[in-house]
């Protein structure tokens, strides 16, 4: 299964990203963009605990759910 979860600003710009498409070679299956355009490997325990992680990495950026 592959999923994305991506949040970004009005003008189309991606501030956060999730996701696991092979689109980086030197990043692990599981990974997140940054808004500054590195990519991190994460850890993947499943897509609920990402969405709480994706959730409170947005709430940080001042978006209220």
């Amino acid at each position: 299964m592959k999923y994305s979860m991506q949040y970004g600003n009005a003008a189309g710009k991606a501030i956060l990203r999730y996701d696991n498409f092979p689109d980086h070679p030197d990043a692990a299956h599981h990974h997140k963009h940054c808004a500054d355009g590195t990519v991190v490997d994460i850890d993947f325990d499943g897509l609920q605990h990402l969405f709480q992680r994706f959730k409170s990495e947005v709430s940080d950026y001042g978006h209220n759910w």
